[in-house]
């Protein structure tokens, strides 16, 4: 048994290497990415040029994100490689995850094995999954379970300062993406429960606490120095309640099948293991709040998993760790199954076809080559392609399904896009219809477009693209000169009319 734990603990970590590796290989030669990481990298663009959310832009996300990705999109702007940055900075977050995940086990449940079968389980090279594209829940996940282990730390040593950190961990994660308010609701149960049986001291209770709300506190200050506080609300919480009626036909949707023997091993895990290790508790109750969330909530893309996934490796590490106390073939069993994950999609990807940058990231690098700094760019429907560009209206993107829940709410009037393009001018626009995607998911109307350019217009100004249902500028409509200025340190343009 010795010797098998010590070859499983050799192939696991170099599969974890592998897995990293692999998606590293995947963003820079293949890309990767969707709507929601473009989305994500034209607002760390817009943030790295001072432009403030939700006043000079609109978001109905937590700004952070922006603020970590600007200076890496700042430093590559007006290319593709912008993206790829951004998004190896996503797999390193990753690794980091998988660090904390094979600590946390390791340091508080089954040991070293226990924490690389964790880890494992955790890490996909998987393109069409969640981690190494640029968007919040990849970062979510990592400050959450690094506040997770934060909190054991103190449990274990009544540090201070490990739970201020778990503290500060959980606060970055919501300031992430206030979609961390649903778990960290349950989390912060569990920091009462401990609180009132004094588990955790109520000296170092308050200490930790006083960070989290001096930084949110300052954060709403300025929001309300800016006169963008009810923007903010109205946004990230009022809006985003409705989403879940876009997604009325599509609300859930299964985990991958890589996901689902991590999720079935902690379900059987909290059925079979009678385990009275404080830490386990705590893991299974977060893992069982999560589970009712994702099944029960709001599940449209796979991403949305992605906290479920790390809390179930978790939890399935130790049962098969509780498997191997009966019988050591159980080992075997998974090192087989990891190495079949690995060869698998080193199989996958040997067959895989590299593309040039106008593919890359769907129609971005094409737009890229076809603008220039000073022109503005009208996203499609459903499609997102602008990441350099300025944007003709406040609310730049999803037209047809965000901007008819602002208007819903009465937060932002729809625009009259005919106007804004004739006005405005952008090079790059959607030639087909933006439809009204937000009652036509709730089955109220049949596909309805709410927003359309008329024949009239394409014809007179704008020539068509041969992709994407795209349309260019004609050329005696471009009519300026685009120059940087070296004061402000932005692209400018004087109007030759």
């Amino acid at each position: 048994m010795v010797q098998i734990k010590k070859l499983a603990v050799i192939i696991l970590g170099l599969y974890l290497v592998y897995a990293v590796g692999l998606l590293y290989w995947v963003v820079i030669y293949s890309g990767s990415g969707d709507g929601d990481t473009l989305e994500h990298v034209h607002s760390s663009w817009l943030v790295y040029h001072g432009k403030i959310p939700y006043k000079d832009f609109f978001q109905h996300h937590h700004p952070l994100l922006w603020y970590i990705g600007a200076p890496l999109v700042g430093a590559f702007e007006y290319s593709l490689r912008a993206v790829d940055a951004v998004n190896i900075l996503t797999v390193t977050i990753t690794a980091l995850t998988v660090f904390y995940i094979y600590s946390l086990h390791k340091n508080f449940l089954a040991g070293k094995l226990g924490g690389l079968i964790a880890a494992a389980f955790f890490i996909l090279p998987q393109d069409s999954l969640y981690n190494k594209d640029f968007k919040p829940d990849n970062f979510m996940v990592a400050a959450l379970i690094i506040g997770l282990y934060e909190l054991c730390v103190y449990l274990k040593k009544k540090q201070m300062s490990a739970l201020a950190f778990s503290f500060l961990a959980f606060f970055l994660a919501f300031m992430i993406t206030q979609k961390a308010l649903l778990i960290l609701a349950a989390i912060g149960g569990i920091i009462l429960y401990l609180l009132y049986t004094n588990q955790i001291r109520k000296q170092d209770f308050i200490y930790s606490i006083i960070l989290p709300i001096m930084l949110y506190s300052a954060f709403l200050v300025f929001l309300y120095s800016q006169n963008i506080l009810n923007v903010y609300f109205k946004a990230n919480f009022e809006l985003n309640t409705y989403i879940p009626q876009v997604f009325a036909k599509r609300r859930f949707i299964a985990p991958s099948p890589e996901m689902w023997g991590p999720i079935i091993l902690a379900l059987y895990a909290l059925i079979k293991c009678s385990n009275n290790n404080l830490y386990y508790r705590i893991i299974s109750i977060i893992f069982m709040a999560e589970f009712v969330i994702r099944m029960y909530y709001l599940t449209p893309f796979i991403y949305y998993f992605a906290f479920l996934h790390a809390i179930a490796s978790i939890l399935a590490a130790a049962m098969i760790m509780e498997f191997a106390k009966k019988n050591k073939q159980v080992i075997i069993i998974v090192l087989l199954y990891f190495l079949g994950l690995g060869y698998f999609y080193t199989y996958k990807y040997s067959q895989r076809i590299t593309v040039g940058d106008s593919f890359k990231y769907g129609a971005a690098g094409y737009v890229l080559e076809n603008t220039t700094p000073c022109d503005y760019v009208l996203n499609g429907y459903r499609i997102g392609y602008n990441l350099f560009n300025k944007d003709v209206d406040f609310i730049w993107n999803l037209k047809g399904q965000i901007d008819v829940i602002a208007a819903t709410i009465g937060m932002y009037p729809l625009s009259d896009l005919e106007s804004l393009i004739r006005e405005k001018r952008p090079k790059i626009i959607y030639g087909g219809n933006y439809y009204d995607t937000y009652r036509e998911y709730r089955g109220e109307i049949g596909k309805y477009p709410i927003h359309w350019i008329s024949k009239h217009l394409l014809e007179e100004m704008y020539n068509p693209l041969p992709r994407d249902n795209l349309y260019i500028l004609k050329p005696e409509y471009q009519s300026y000169d685009c120059r940087y200025n070296p004061r402000t340190k932005s692209y400018e343009y004087r109007d030759k009319h």
